[in-house]
């Protein structure tokens, strides 16, 4: 069942959120512990409205458990909510890292897709491909941007699959992407 994330989901998303951001090498996640960072996302989730505050997330339940989620909001306001970092009541050791995610990933004028997520025991099931689908129907006259890690082959097949096209490429935090737009009617 996919629903709106609501704060009771803020640990879940925390957890899949975190392994986006391990993935990525972000500094903040490679230097302090797991549960130090995963309590500081779940504060991000629900206290202000950051890149994935619950209003912004769609999950995916299996029997009543969060299985996966996917975060998309406006791209014009993607450092807005970034900035929302610094208003966290946060410990010291996390604040001197700044914000996670102080680089501009998105496109003004789309829909950014940020997280797309699935814990490993959920994998296989299709649930990526549900949560796109059903987030591109709520509005499909808009523009949809993302970006895919360009040595992950099978997520950009299924972006691919799914419509997106590649439109350009980017570096954010020494990884290489392809940017990727899907164009409602």
């Amino acid at each position: 069942m996919i629903r709106k994330a609501r704060p009771e989901d803020k640990y879940r998303i925390a957890e899949l959120i975190y392994i986006i951001w391990n993935d990525m090498e972000l500094r903040v996640v490679k230097e302090l512990p797991k549960e130090k960072v995963i309590r500081a996302m779940e504060r991000s989730i629900v206290d202000v409205q950051y890149r994935d505050y619950y209003e912004h997330v769609y999950v995916y339940e299996v029997d009543g458990e969060v299985a996966g989620c996917l975060v998309s909001y406006p791209a014009d306001r993607e450092l807005e909510f970034e900035r929302n970092w610094e208003k966290l009541d946060l410990p010291d050791d996390i604040k001197a890292y700044g914000t996670p995610l102080p680089v501009k990933e998105a496109r003004d004028g789309e829909i950014y897709i940020e997280s797309v997520a699935t814990f490993s025991e959920y994998r296989g099931q299709g649930i990526a491909s549900k949560l796109f689908k059903h987030v591109l129907e709520t509005d499909t006259n808009a523009t949809w941007g993302l970006i895919c890690e360009k040595d992950n082959y099978g997520a950009q097949r299924l972006y691919e699959k799914l419509g997106f096209k590649v439109d350009g490429e980017t570096e954010l935090y020494g990884h290489e992407y392809n940017r990727m737009v899907y164009r409602g009617e």
